[in-house]
């Protein structure tokens, strides 16, 4: 009777103990979600601009001052995009010594290559305000920058994403930079493209010939050494390009 007793409070003390535990564990607090970003297949992107475009050599796009990374669009997410490309129309333009800006980080803003969908290239910043709206005759793939915070971001400056650069992996498998940081001769009088909260961006990424094919991807250089990297896709560079002598 005895050891009946003594199993019968044993049982009873282990399921007061478990039903502790459940309570206990109800009352944890949830797990914060990961931010997610948009899926960009689902926004069409209109292009009033029909003339034939082609690979790029790398040597065309590549300047002194760095890669061109100009705005097409900028704004709210909707299902249907307007293409830009002339840089200076595309608004999100602001002084920085009127108003207050995030920087990014890695975990505010998303940078994606969607390969999928082909456009042109905007016009070169020097010859914009000369000219008349044209898509310069190269393929290339949109980039979206998304603001994922609840701050607007200060992502570039005059008419360019000033801190995204390319890099491609040599043959012994390391990420190597093909382009540096645009910098301008003359910074007299230009404002600052921002982000608001939950905004696009979109840019164009050249498609180039070579005869090395390999993997590329898109850095956005951040403050303190940190960065944004891209998803990485498949392309083709010049093998010259990859020799670490060679300064870019």
């Amino acid at each position: 009777m005895n050891k009946l007793f003594l199993l019968g409070t044993m049982v009873c003390a282990l399921g007061m103990m478990a039903c502790g535990q459940s309570e206990v564990s109800s009352h944890r607090s949830s797990p914060t979600p990961t931010p997610q970003r948009y899926d960009y297949s689902t926004i069409e992107l209109a292009d009033h601009f029909t003339n034939k475009l082609e690979t790029a050599k790398w040597d065309d796009v590549l300047g002194i001052d760095g890669m061109e990374f100009a705005p097409v669009y900028l704004g709210d997410i909707k299902p249907l995009v307007q293409l830009t490309y002339k840089p200076e129309l595309t608004g999100n333009r602001i002084d920085l010594d009127d108003h207050k800006m995030e920087s990014p980080t890695d975990s505010t803003l998303f940078l994606t290559i969607d390969t999928n969908r082909i456009v042109g290239m905007p016009m070169s910043i020097w010859e914009y305000y000369k000219k008349p709206e044209y898509r310069r005759g190269i393929m290339a793939f949109p980039v979206f920058l998304e603001n994922i915070s609840n701050d607007t971001m200060d992502v570039g400056s005059g008419d360019l994403f000033t801190d995204i650069i390319v890099e491609a992996k040599n043959k012994e498998g390391q990420w190597q930079r093909l382009s540096h940081p645009y910098i301008f001769e003359c910074g007299t009088g230009m404002k600052n493209i921002f982000l608001a909260p939950h905004q696009i961006a979109i840019t164009a990424m050249p498609v180039c010939q070579g005869d090395f094919h390999t993997q590329l991807r898109l850095v956005f250089q951040l403050n303190g050494n940190k960065c944004i990297y891209s998803n990485v896709i498949e392309g083709f560079v010049d093998e010259e390009m990859l020799n670490p002598k060679k300064k870019h």
